[in-house]
């Protein structure tokens, strides 16, 4: 079986008021359609899946959409026992479906998977997550007191998470005000404007990787994924999935100035040029910050003074 949540709330459903009933006819007798409008709703929804043995569960909503299907998932099957993934899009910017490379209308993602199913063709690429845990790992407190951590693909404090208030604070979202506001930061940097100036102040926080001191303690880029984009074609963490069951964690203080020079070697999936800056791939990060600071994770945004990061468990994403 086949189960699909959909968020009525994400940006590229709201936006087509007919996807419920056509991804509802692409499903046919193969599943069981779930809308969800809150987190108790996904929650809710997975622990039916799991009741009625689905094998398969997809996702149709924006990047945060995803992020609260696989914690759900995470969290009531484990693991172990994860059923397989499929992204049907849904969002404004898709940046996990951009990585995973899915492409198309969620309807037309939805009735390839089931016809492959049908034929008992499978097609799927192992994808490690990340966990992001608050504070207080013995007990489990994941971001803003959440009960358990947040499972999810790309990780961002300093400039990676202002850019995102940014963007959610202009006038439309979607795509084309994202690549205009990251052609406004490139022109910013240049000319060393306020808006560069905002976005790449730097952030004092102790880093330890894998146990070891990170010899860095001001930031203006600190990122933790297991995706090389982190949006519109920006492959900072380009090492990301070169080797299973670690992510790539770049944390760098690079001067204003040389920030500016990096677009071209982002847009190629190319290192950083320039030093002080870290770029390796490890299993855990604990960062701690001198005061508490807002960092996303898969588009969500969330607030603390210290987080931890581990490498979560391996889900197999359906390709369509």
């Amino acid at each position: 079986m086949i189960g699909v949540i959909l968020n009525p709330n994400a940006l590229g459903v709201t936006r087509d008021r007919r996807l419920a009933e056509r991804l509802r006819r692409a499903l046919g007798d193969a599943g069981e359609m779930a809308v969800t409008r809150t987190p108790a709703d996904v929650r809710d929804a997975v622990e039916r899946f799991a009741q009625a043995g689905v094998e398969l569960v997809a996702s149709c909503g924006g990047d945060g959409t995803n992020l609260s299907t696989v914690t759900e998932l995470v969290r009531r099957f484990g693991p172990e026992r994860l059923p397989r993934f499929a992204v049907l899009r849904g969002g404004t910017v898709n940046t996990v479906a951009e990585n995973l490379g899915v492409r198309g209308r969620p309807d037309e993602i939805l009735a390839r998977i089931v016809e492959r199913r049908r034929r008992g063709e499978t097609l799927e690429v192992g994808q490690d997550l990340i966990e992001v845990l608050g504070p207080s790992p013995k007990d489990g407190a994941g971001p803003n007191g959440r009960d358990s951590g947040q499972f999810g693909f790309l990780f961002a404090a300093a400039m990676g998470a202002r850019f995102l208030e940014a963007y959610y604070g202009g006038p439309l979202t979607g795509v084309a005000w994202a690549t205009a506001l990251a052609i406004r930061t490139a022109t910013s940097t240049l000319l060393s404007g306020p808006l560069a100036r905002w976005l790449f102040d730097p952030l004092e926080v102790s880093l330890t990787a894998d146990g070891e001191p990170m010899p860095i303690d001001h930031v203006r880029l600190l990122l933790a994924a297991t995706i090389p984009s982190v949006g519109i074609g920006m492959k900072v963490t380009w090492q990301a999935g070169a080797q299973p069951n670690r992510f790539h964690l770049i944390a760098s203080a690079l001067p204003l100035p040389s920030m500016a020079l990096q677009l071209p070697r982002v847009l190629a999936g190319e290192p950083l040029a320039g030093q002080p800056h870290v770029d390796r791939l490890v299993r855990e990060l604990h960062a701690r910050f001198v005061v508490p600071q807002t960092f996303t994770l898969d588009g969500e945004l969330f607030r603390e003074r210290e987080v931890r990061i581990r490498v979560g468990p391996r889900l197999w994403v359906v390709k369509p």
